[in-house]
């Protein structure tokens, strides 16, 4: 099967934690598990990333010598069941039109999370070429936080 530059990426894993374990994993504890020295702007120079109580709520990566950039904008959420935001880590939003949908959804003893990373087609053909990055991308960075969660 052959995957296009706007085809939205979807994946699926399971976290052996709660819906509102595998929520604040997720969102209040980003910086503890996500890989910033590779998947990050700000790479070896990157101190964090924490979602912050801005207008609007966005996820922030700071670097060692106190330079920012953010990541994406939340757009709405229901606490332990959704989280859905801009996604443009180092780009104007204008730029990278993307956004990403996570829910999180009771599996037995754990939880079922589902991300989708959506919006390919509004974006510029620049940005589509890391479309294929970003699909594999995803799975180490969701290989990280399911072990964490």
């Amino acid at each position: 099967m052959s995957v296009t530059a706007t085809e939205t990426i979807r994946k699926e894993l399971y976290v052996d934690a709660s819906p509102e374990t595998a929520f604040r994993v997720f969102t209040e504890q980003i910086s503890e598990w996500w890989p910033l020295a590779k998947y990050g702007t700000f790479q070896e120079q990157a101190q964090s990333v924490v979602f912050e109580d801005r207008e609007p709520w966005a996820l922030v990566e700071r670097s060692k010598d106190g330079r920012e950039t953010v990541w994406g904008e939340v757009l709405d959420y229901e606490f332990a069941s959704r989280l859905r935001m801009t996604w443009h880590p180092g780009r104007p939003s204008e730029e990278m039109p993307t956004e990403i949908e996570l829910t999180f959804a009771a599996d037995g003893d754990g939880t079922a999370v589902v991300l989708e990373h959506r919006g390919w087609e509004k974006a510029s053909a620049e940005v589509q070429g890391v479309r294929a990055s970003y699909d594999g991308g995803w799975d180490e960075v969701l290989e990280t936080y399911r072990t964490s969660a």
